[in-house]
């Protein structure tokens, strides 16, 4: 910050012993706003948090006719969002989650309705780098939600990677 105060003290030096028109100095005093403003733009690109620290962050999972779109919102480690599931030949299912991280897996409540009725169960997804990867394993019913039996035994493959975008992309249906 200190070395575009001193460019632009420069300048002004210069144009005032030069006795440059009012036109060239106009021009002269608009393009050290444009590079002060564009080293900011670059200053805080640099500052932006890693995507676990983002309060909000979407995921999706697009093959063929397959959609899956995750949308988290991290309150100091509580995980809610909505998630929704539009399967292929499938009802879709769409609802909210509520949950936390433990480690690198992402284990939540998933609640929503299918078919006309609503349904609690566990989903899971393993966070690789800035993606997700959707765990399964064997189910129990506790209480009429249906949970995982041994969440560390939980088998993630790659067939279903839920990668990072920007939420902006979303639709208002999302």
């Amino acid at each position: 910050m200190q070395a575009i105060n001193e460019i632009k003290s420069i300048i002004i030096v210069v144009l005032l012993k030069m006795k440059m028109n009012l036109k060239f100095a106009f021009l002269a005093a608009i393009a050290c706003i444009v590079f002060s403003c564009n080293n900011q733009q670059q200053q805080s690109a640099t500052n932006e948090k890693p995507d676990e620290n983002n309060l909000l962050n979407c995921y999706r999972y697009i093959n063929n006719n397959d959609t899956i779109i995750l949308k988290t919102v991290n309150v100091k480690g509580f995980i809610t969002g909505t998630l929704v599931y539009n399967l292929y030949e499938k009802d879709e299912n769409r609802g909210t989650i509520r949950g936390s991280m433990k480690g690198n897996v992402l284990i939540v409540d998933y609640t929503f309705f299918s078919e006309g009725m609503e349904s609690v169960r566990q989903v899971a997804f393993k966070k690789i780098g800035s993606n997700f990867i959707e765990g399964y394993g064997d189910v129990e019913d506790k209480d009429g939600k249906m949970i995982f039996k041994n969440p560390d035994s939980l088998i993630f493959s790659q067939s279903v990677i839920l990668k990072a975008f920007d939420c902006r992309y979303l639709s208002a249906t999302n």
